[in-house]
């Protein structure tokens, strides 16, 4: 492989190895520093506290994902016939179930939340039902951040 398409794929790679870093650290902090003072939120504080927090980190990741996705497409072509090709999937596979958890389901609940909510009951189930669904992704995006290691702890050995 010629010296200029090595470095091309290894800052692919390194761009997927650092946007995973990213979305695993939101959601890791998300569950252990924010969430203990989300209990506070109620329907006066809800607009600043959450729907402008959330929405920023979906600006964001609106960017950010489909990057990832193509990275994560050139980086399953180049190791297709590699030993390491399942570190590709892996990180792939974790790339995609986050955004399906974060899209079809977690967004929803953002835009009811941002849109207003009758009572505190209805927050607060909304609430409970959003910071369970981004555990799953927290657990999801751990994954895909192994992922991204064990491909590097490969290709390591491989040099």
């Amino acid at each position: 492989m010629n010296f200029m398409k090595t470095i091309l794929l290894n800052l692919n790679a390194g761009y997927v190895f650092f946007t995973s870093s990213i979305y695993m650290g939101v959601m890791w902090a998300l569950h252990f520093f924010w969430y203990p003072s989300w209990q506070y939120l109620n329907l006066g504080n809800v607009q600043d506290a959450f729907v402008g927090p959330t929405g920023e980190a979906t600006k964001f990741f609106t960017i950010l994902v489909p990057i990832m996705m193509v990275s994560c497409i050139i980086m399953i072509i180049t190791e297709w016939k590699q030993p390491a090709r399942w570190t590709t999937w892996l990180i792939s596979a974790g790339i995609v179930g986050a955004t399906v958890v974060g899209k079809l389901i977690i967004i929803p609940i953002n835009e009811t939340i941002a849109a207003g909510v009758a009572d505190q009951a209805t927050l607060n189930a909304l609430l409970e039902r959003w910071m369970m669904l981004n555990n799953i992704r927290m657990a999801i995006t751990t994954v895909m951040w192994l992922g991204c290691l064990f491909y590097f702890m490969y290709k390591k050995t491989e040099a």
